[in-house]
């Protein structure tokens, strides 16, 4: 009898690069975390769920922004890749005064695509999900990769 032992996913790091700005913050709040995961066994965070990464950005109240994700293609470990996807609805925003992240005001973004959006008085919430696919000999370990997001003033 093979024995599996689990591969513990330990949460991406976020890296943000915004634009320099007066006043502009952004800030990790969560990673995006998918804990331990089997081989051979895909699994899924919703944007939705408490285990999606979040973002914090404040700036000046109604001022429009553009966001823009580099998105990993895998996770990595010593030794080892594990295909990570985002799909085309994977990223959420929200700039109510509180955010909802389990109804955002703008649901089922792109994340592949810019996004633009505008500052609320209590700035911004960006959420994003994804999916990881570990092979059936996926080696054991924790996977970390990095996700950027730019945020850039329009102007507007």
């Amino acid at each position: 009898m093979r024995k599996t032992a689990p591969i513990v996913i330990a949460a991406t790091l976020a890296l943000f690069l915004p634009s320099v700005c007066l006043g502009q913050t952004v800030a990790s709040t969560e990673s995006l975390a998918f804990g331990d995961v089997f081989p051979g066994v895909p699994k899924t965070v919703v944007k939705t769920s408490a285990s999606a990464a979040e973002f914090t950005i404040t700036g000046t109240a109604d001022a429009e922004v553009t966001l823009d994700f580099d998105l990993p293609s895998y996770l990595s470990t010593t030794g080892g890749n594990m295909p990570v996807f985002f799909s085309s609805t994977d990223c959420a925003v929200d700039s109510t005064n509180p955010p909802n992240q389990g109804s955002p005001s703008y649901n089922n973004q792109n994340p592949y695509q810019t996004i633009t959006y505008r500052l609320g008085s209590a700035g911004l919430k960006v959420w994003l999900g994804g999916q990881i696919v570990p092979g059936l000999a996926q080696k054991a370990g924790s996977y970390n990769a990095t996700i950027r997001l730019t945020v850039t003033y329009t102007g507007n």
